[in-house]
């Protein structure tokens, strides 16, 4: 092996504009020569076959390697190859969709040199508005999805240290030897679940997992194209291989950081501001009867920002912002809400709302969501079984939290 600390494999397809970006702000954000780069062409039929290798040689000069596929092998198998051609010892995989910043290698290299249980390291990604992307993966009993997604980057639960069952491959260092060891990324997925099932593989071998918030690098996340088209099929696969490895821990993620976990119309857990921070910010912008104080509404919308999980927060300053006639902005707010706490109700506000402001993307998107969560919650049955399922999860992984709360709501709907 050539003696680089790391190798970067990026693969690509197509979005040359995005994989040009990236490799400069790779060049700018990484010092020294002592690392490689690896794109992993999917037949790209864009300007990557003619722009790639010349701004590519320019930057890394013989540390730049291309490797182009006669046809799209999907992300799993072209990251694969690109990690078997590897001249280091370190695996660095990188989206296309990513922009690094100063200092983003050093927390990672250190993270995996001082803690020799630790099996792969990811930074934080975070959107272009400095607000989390992904802080590693948390699954409940609905699916997964990214821990304190919007949170602000400098938020408290960001610098936390926590146990993580996975993080995403789109930023993500692992020893060579080790990733195949827990068998590479799996080929029969289509862009999408790799990262998961190979995070779990990982574990099973005994190593661990961390998100790195020292380490920052922002996502422009689903840029590729058909991004979800095949995560039905994706999902299941991931069942079938690895449903005996995983456990709901969302909400016990939640309720180590302060937040209260309830069930949602969906039935799905989400995590809320807990009954006493609820009060304490209602005491910074209301009077001493509770009425909002029109000339605090700045200081609510800092709040709000500061406290994504804040319902009372984001219904009260959505309904200034449309009584103030501005509805578009209102239903931003009420999106936001409805994403981390779908309620029929909330639902209903914000088709008012994108009716207001014109939105017919927002409405289209509304009135398919309302029609299903109206017919979900007419059928008691439904929700029933699917609460019963979740008492089997909890008394077979002895939560007690989540048995009480699966009784709770099983007696509400009795």
């Amino acid at each position: 092996m050539a003696d680089y600390k790391f190798s970067v494999i990026i693969p690509v397809f197509n979005r040359w504009e995005l994989t040009r970006d990236c490799l400069r702000s790779l060049r700018e954000h990484t010092p020294g020569d002592d690392f490689e780069v690896i794109v992993a062409d999917n037949a790209s039929s864009d300007a990557t076959q003619n722009e790639l290798e010349p701004l590519a040689l320019a930057l890394f000069r013989e540390h730049f390697r291309s490797l182009r596929f006669p046809e799209n092998v999907n992300f799993g198998p072209a990251c694969n190859t690109g990690a078997a051609a590897a001249g280091s010892k370190l695996l660095f995989f990188l989206n296309n969709d990513t922009l690094l910043t100063p200092g983003w290698s050093a927390p990672l290299l250190r993270a995996l040199e001082e803690d020799a249980g630790l099996g792969a390291a990811g930074p934080l990604l975070l959107y272009p508005d400095n607000t989390v992307q992904h802080l590693g993966v948390a699954f409940s009993t609905r699916g997964v999805s990214h821990l304190y997604d919007h949170f602000p980057a400098d938020a408290p639960v960001v610098r936390k240290k926590r146990r993580l069952q996975a993080i995403t491959a789109a930023a993500l260092l692992v020893p060579k030897n080790l990733f195949f060891e827990a068998g590479a990324f799996f080929k029969e997925y289509r862009n999408g679940f790799e990262d998961l099932d190979l995070c779990l593989q990982i574990r099973k071998l005994g190593k661990k997992l961390a998100c790195v918030p020292e380490s920052r690098i922002y996502h422009l996340e689903g840029q590729s194209a058909g991004r979800a088209d095949h995560d039905g099929a994706n999902s299941s696969l991931f069942t079938r291989r690895c449903g005996e490895l995983i456990h709901p821990d969302l909400h016990q993620h939640g309720l180590r950081d302060g937040f209260s976990v309830v069930y949602d119309d969906d039935l799905s857990q989400s995590l809320l501001v807990n009954e006493t921070r609820d009060q304490e910010l209602r005491r910074e912008i209301t009077d001493g009867a509770g009425v909002l104080k029109a000339e605090r509404l700045d200081a609510l919308r800092e709040l709000v920002r500061n406290n994504p999980y804040w319902v009372w927060g984001h219904e009260s300053y959505g309904d200034c912002l449309a009584e103030r006639g501005r509805p578009m902005e209102a239903a931003a707010i009420y999106t936001r809400l409805v994403n981390f706490y779908p309620r029929l109700a909330t639902v209903e506000k914000l088709m008012t709302l994108a009716g207001q402001a014109q939105d017919l993307s927002i409405l289209r998107q509304m009135r398919s969501w309302l029609e299903k969560m109206r017919a979900f919650k007419a059928n008691k049955a439904r929700q029933l079984n699917l609460l019963k399922q979740d008492r089997l999860m909890a008394g077979r992984f002895n939560d007690r939290f989540l048995l009480n709360l699966c009784e709770e709501k099983i007696k509400e709907l009795a």
